[in-house]
């Protein structure tokens, strides 16, 4: 999703150095595969951030952000036409949100990762160094601790 973000902004941003037809052409595909990766895989990302309960509420409070941009876009693509002459700037500045989405969203994960490790480093001083003693029937699954001290 990351890379998909990066490219979407780099793509923007190069729609204005088309000269022919054929290159709007590439440029536009790799839009629609880069929309189309960050559609398919927003769902998953949803499921595994919020729990399945709130997905569907996660996923709509997102796309109703989307709207924003959306519907603000055409807009003030319009008045940079008007202000420098052409839409080269709206495509330059349409592309750094998704950039620097992008490159915010690559930091998460080492985030993520330094909580998990702050929480493990501290739930383990409050527990003694000596590993608990594990019977055999637990490590079998779907069988029950009582059944294995039988």
């Amino acid at each position: 999703q990351v890379a998909s973000f990066v490219l979407f902004g780099i793509m923007c941003m190069m729609v204005p150095q088309c000269r022919g037809f054929e290159g709007v052409i590439v440029i536009c595909l790799f839009l629609g595969l880069c929309d189309g990766f960050f559609t398919t895989i927003m769902a998953p990302i949803a499921f595994e951030l919020v729990g399945p309960m709130q997905a569907s509420q996660a996923i709509g409070y997102l796309m109703g952000l989307m709207a924003v941009p959306m519907t603000a876009g055409t807009p003030i693509a319009g008045y940079f036409n008007d202000y420098f002459g052409n839409y080269h700037a709206a495509f330059y500045f349409a592309g750094v949100p998704p950039i620097i989405g992008g490159l915010v969203l690559s930091v998460v994960p080492l985030v993520h990762q330094r909580m998990l490790q702050k929480q493990r480093l501290d739930s383990g001083k409050d527990k003694m160094l000596a590993p608990e003693a594990v019977v055999n029937g637990e490590l079998l699954p779907g069988c029950p601790a009582s059944e294995a001290h039988m």
